[in-house]
């Protein structure tokens, strides 16, 4: 893959999101660090996760995000090359979409929608998606429930717990990459398979991670008369959050990382798309109609 960044820097929030849909805060008091052996109440990782984010007041004033940039998607494993692009990351409601935008004709974007009924992925050509694409494809979740995105998403389950109601279980403190960070398990009505684990930084209660693991058993004949081989299949979808400034009265990440890793007796792939977020509006109104990604020719 081999492509050219698309600059947006110049573009309205309103043209930027319409092109990529046709295409066929204020500094906040630390919160009190709870002690690594603790066992907290999700309840209590919510509220300081929500103080993390803004003030009651500051959050309730949000209703939509537009939040424009660039991606690089990178082959790490299964593949090869990288691709560079122009990024909208769009949310009001429970309506979430993320679309990268590639100056390439055989790889012309990534973009992925939830309309508040119907998860939609665009079509790389008619009946071909990508690795990103086929994944949502399989695994809605993450997109109907508002995860994906993290705090970058108006949609962001955490802001109203209450309408989502999901299962949540505080699991502890892990120590990723050299920083400790409490865990508190998500398990929507419907989770696709997938085992969702959230991660909040151990003094901010900013969230910083979420990890979404499915694991199937395989078998594999070998021969005739050869024993079957035995394994799992994992697949696994990884997004990280860093670099967290303030915007409309907000603390919000403005770098973003997903990592799709899928392996299995047969298969091996790992890529990552590594955004860089740069513009940021809120309260436009958004229609219906521009989280449904179907305009490029794909239909769920």
């Amino acid at each position: 893959m081999k492509f050219r960044v698309r600059t947006l820097s110049q573009l309205s929030f309103t043209l930027v999101l319409a092109l990529l849909l046709s295409t066929n805060l204020t500094a906040k008091s630390v919160p009190p660090v709870a002690a690594a052996g603790d066992k907290m109440k999700p309840e209590e990782v919510i509220s300081k996760h929500l103080e993390s984010i803004g003030t009651e007041d500051a959050r309730a004033k949000i209703k939509s995000h537009v939040i424009l940039g660039t991606a690089v998607g990178t082959y790490r494993i299964g593949g090869s090359g990288s691709s560079e692009g122009g990024s909208v990351l769009a949310s009001q409601g429970t309506r979430n979409l993320v679309a990268i935008i590639y100056n390439n004709k055989e790889f012309p974007y990534e973009k992925l929608g939830y309309d508040g009924k119907t998860v939609t992925v665009a079509d790389l050509r008619p009946g071909r998606h990508s690795v990103l694409g086929n994944f949502f494809m399989q695994h809605e979740m993450p997109l109907k429930e508002g995860l994906l995105g993290g705090t970058l998403s108006a949609a962001w389950p955490l802001l109203n717990v209450s309408e989502r109601d999901p299962k949540l279980k505080y699991a502890g403190t892990k120590k990723i990459d050299g920083r400790q960070l409490h865990a508190l398990e998500y398990q929507a009505k419907n989770n696709s398979g997938l085992k969702t684990t959230l991660y909040f930084d151990a003094q901010t209660f900013q969230h910083v991670r979420t990890e979404y693991e499915k694991r199937l058993s395989q078998q594999m004949p070998t021969g005739p008369s050869v024993t079957q081989q035995q394994g799992e299949a994992i697949t696994k979808l990884v997004e990280e959050f860093s670099d967290f400034k303030p915007e409309g009265g907000l603390t919000l990440p403005h770098a973003y990382k997903l990592q799709l890793s899928i392996e299995s007796m047969d298969r091996r792939i790992l890529m990552d798309w590594v955004f860089t977020l740069t513009k940021f509006s809120f309260n436009n109104q958004l229609d219906d109609s521009q989280f449904d990604v179907r305009g490029s020719g794909n239909k769920t």
